[in-house]
């Protein structure tokens, strides 16, 4: 599945303003993160109005990526790389999918029928789901932030004051093997799909802090909220 099929579900602003836009960060001296465990729960309900909203009533994720590492870029298009670590070698990597997701609750709102309202029974449940972490390029992060929130230009986008990165967790199932499945009025719909994106702080991760965030959404049916925990993974020996 190529990244102009991903659905974006939510996003969140960037937790404080940053470093002025343009400063040359990459020439900092190298830095990374040690790992982390990233634990992600996502929770929706829905106003359910027949004709209108008949999607999923209710619907709650969960899920884990581990063993990430962050670091110095050695692009300057990328506020910061994921890595990879083998023995005492470093190296960045694009994307992260170490990790799993699952479903752990979904219903269903009600459909109309030619008999009124009837129930939408789910017929297939998957949770073989892919994981995926990207950190966004900057140009990436402002190109949708103009399209998101109606900027003219780059310059109209608020410059941060804490350097902070753009980044994106995915969960996808296949399309012919989707999330869950579910019978209504007008055929079969299915769900394959998670995304969320979100801002972090580049100070939390070169000084390895733990530190978590909310991500609310909103559309004309219903609510949700992400919630995302960095935990740093600690040798325990």
């Amino acid at each position: 599945m190529t990244f102009l099929k991903i659905l974006f579900l939510a996003i969140a602003l960037i937790p404080a303003p940053g470093v002025e836009r343009g400063e040359p960060h990459f020439f900092e001296e190298p830095w990374h993160s040690e790992p982390y465990m990233i634990d992600i729960a996502y929770r929706f309900l829905s106003r359910c109005v027949p004709g209108e909203c008949e999607g999923p009533s209710t619907l709650t994720l969960v899920a884990s990526v581990r063993n990430v590492i962050f670091g110095h870029s050695p692009s300057p298009a990328f506020p910061c790389c994921l890595q990879s670590r083998t023995g005492s070698a470093v190296m960045p990597i694009f994307g992260h999918g170490l990790g799993s997701a699952q479903i752990i609750e979904v219903e269903m709102c009600p459909h109309l029928s030619g008999g009124g309202k009837e129930a939408q029974p789910i017929v297939s449940r998957n949770n073989d789901f892919e994981i995926n972490l990207m950190v966004w390029p900057t140009i990436a992060a402002e190109e949708y932030q103009m399209k998101k929130y109606g900027y003219d230009t780059k310059d109209d986008i608020p410059a941060p004051i804490i350097e902070s990165a753009w980044v994106q967790f995915q969960a996808l199932t296949p399309f012919d093997n989707p999330a869950f499945e579910w019978e209504n009025s007008d055929g079969n719909g299915l769900l394959h799909t998670f995304s969320v994106i979100f801002s972090i702080y580049l100070d939390d991760l070169k000084n390895n802090r733990d530190f978590g965030l909310e991500v609310p959404e909103a559309d004309e049916c219903g609510e949700g909220v992400w919630s995302i925990h960095f935990s740093q993974i600690r040798d325990t020996k």
